[in-house]
């Protein structure tokens, strides 16, 4: 009776110890898991579309808790570097606008890429605010002047280069790198890689006025894509900083603008003009449009 009553006692204490080890492990394995998981799905607007707060148990998608996108880039400078979540690429249309010249802007070229002239008003230029992808495929804010007859062209052709992804260094306008006179303030624009459009210049070495100079042209990432013009000796017409590493177009390195490139294809079928198809010279960065 008294063996019974032990081997009794001895399985009840077995039991109790196996169910305390099983708590034990359930505990432990259970609170790592957790612990886990709410660290995991803390990060707001991440790729994994969870939300700050949530867990395996309780979270929402971007779907239902939607980042705050920006609705516009009104306060937004030329250059900013923009986090992916806060562009709404679905409607990207509101983010390239089209605008007069206000007082701001006017107060910024006056003096520099504009000057008083009897060939363009500023009446006749328009100011635009566009996002392009920079170098490091960032999501970038941009800024162009042209004319306002060909404004909502590359307005158009902005947006689709930005669907496209087409990576664009930097997008200011010319008066970001003035040097107290419009050719030397182009070439420095240049060497900084900036592509831009309206600037009250001449061609260099003539006195014949540019296209740039009523609005008419833009200039895409000039580095990769320089002006080329040879003197009769074979030495470049004017330098610019690399060009040389840039002359055979046959290379194609990225960047450099072709007749396969999407840069060109979107330009020409909203009937710009490319200067890499020109005979006496080669302007590869430069697109043109004449409405008149």
């Amino acid at each position: 009776m008294k063996r019974r009553r032990k081997r009794r006692n001895q399985r009840a204490w077995f039991f109790t110890g196996m169910m305390f080890l099983f708590l034990v492990w359930i505990i432990l394995f259970c609170g790592e898991d957790m612990e886990g998981n709410s660290e995991r799905y803390t990060e707001t607007g991440q790729d994994d579309g969870l939300v700050k707060g949530s867990t395996t148990k309780d979270y929402a998608s971007k779907e239902d808790n939607k980042p705050a996108y920006l609705e516009n880039l009104d306060d937004i400078e030329a250059g900013t570097v923009l986090a992916d979540f806060k562009v709404d690429t679905r409607q990207a249309a509101k983010y390239f606008t089209v605008n007069e010249i206000d007082d701001d802007i006017r107060q910024y070229i006056d003096g520099r890429s504009y000057v008083e002239n009897d060939d363009i008003q500023l009446e006749e230029l328009r100011y635009l605010k566009i996002l392009h992808y920079n170098y490091d495929h960032e999501i970038q804010a941009g800024e162009l002047i042209v004319n306002a007859k060909i404004a909502e062209d590359c307005r158009e052709v902005f947006q689709e280069l930005f669907a496209r992804e087409y990576e664009i260094e930097s997008m200011y306008l010319i008066d970001k790198y003035w040097t107290g006179n419009s050719v030397d303030s182009d070439t420095a624009s240049i060497e900084h890689n900036n592509t831009s459009a309206f600037n009250y210049r001449v061609v260099p070495n003539t006195k014949r006025l540019s296209k740039h100079a009523a609005g008419f042209a833009i200039d895409i990432n000039p580095l990769q894509n320089p002006y080329v013009k040879y003197n009769s000796d074979g030495s470049f017409a004017k330098y610019y900083k690399d060009m040389e590493k840039y002359t055979d177009r046959d290379q194609k390195k990225e960047h450099m603008i072709s007749h396969d490139d999407i840069c060109f294809q979107i330009f020409k079928k909203h009937g710009f003009v490319w200067g890499g198809d020109w005979n006496s010279s080669k302007d590869y960065q430069h697109f043109e449009k004449i409405t008149e």
